[in-house]
Parts: structure tokens; sequence; C-alpha cells
């Protein structure tokens, strides 16, 4: 394990979270994966690129926390700092605190997004009757917490 990923779980286990649920494996950069609550939501991953930890949530977004935004004497330091952050980032997803965005034209995804629930005065509870993140005109926005999608699911009524 790297001493960014390190830093990822002690600082995850810190904010209460189940670090037995993640699991580490060795691609071409070290990662760490916590397994999906919901199927088309899909896991959470954290790899550990040299200078950056790039959190991804299934195929439908992904955020970077890269040492160089950070403070520090070393590169080290600042990447030691940024995975405090992706930690943060990732028990705040977990904890259903974090709304994704996927936008598409037509088929075709053109971005996705992220915003917290209480920046915008919403809870995993009232989200979903609210306009938050949705786009408009001819561009589908389709939004995810952690626990479900919140639109209903192709076929599903």
């Amino acid at each position: 394990m790297t001493p960014a990923l390190d830093a990822f779980l002690r600082r995850f286990a810190e904010l209460g979270g189940d670090v037995d649920r993640w699991e580490q494996s060795e691609p071409s950069n070290p990662t760490l994966t916590f397994p999906a609550l919901h199927d088309s939501v899909g896991h959470i991953s954290v790899d550990d690129n040299g200078d950056e930890l790039t959190l991804e949530l299934g195929t439908k977004h992904h955020t970077h926390f890269s040492g160089y935004s950070y403070e520090g004497n070393s590169g080290h330091e600042r990447l030691l700092a940024a995975a405090h952050d992706a930690a943060a980032f990732a028990f705040d997803v977990i904890s259903d605190r974090v709304c994704f965005t996927v936008d598409y034209i037509d088929d075709r995804c053109i971005g996705s997004s992220h915003f917290y629930l209480d920046a915008e005065n919403a809870t995993a509870d009232t989200v979903r009757d609210t306009m938050i993140g949705i786009r408009g005109g001819n561009i589908r926005s389709d939004r995810y917490l952690w626990s479900s999608p919140l639109q209903p699911e192709h076929g599903e009524q």
C-alpha cells in the first residue's frame, strides 16, 4: 500500500468509516475499492497516481485530489494532505451527503459534476423532489446518491 492510500484509510477511519470494506488492488496504479451499495451507481475507487489521488464513482463521475493544490514542504506532504481530503470526500459520499449529476445529449455523455446536499439546503430524503443539478432543455441529467439513483432506471416506472 502506498503512503497516500495508507493516509487515506487512516483518515477515513478517524471520520468513523469502515476501513475493512476497502479492498486493495495493484493495477497500473495502486487502488482501493469500496463495494457498490447499488449496482447502477457502482463502487467507489481511489487510485494513487503518484502526484494525485483520483476518486471514481463507478463509471458515473470522477474527481481529482492533486498534491499540487496543497501546501507542504514536499510533494509527499502535499499528497498526504490531498489523501486526507479525498478520505473526507469518500466518507461524505458514503454518508449520502454528495449528489452526482451525469449529463447527456441523446445518449452521449457530455459531463458530470457533484454537489454537497447541505450547500443546497437539501437532504438525501428531499433532493429527489427538487430540480437541483438538473440542466434542462435538450440535456438529460441523471442524479445519483451513493445509496441509489434519484430517477427511475431505464425501463422502470
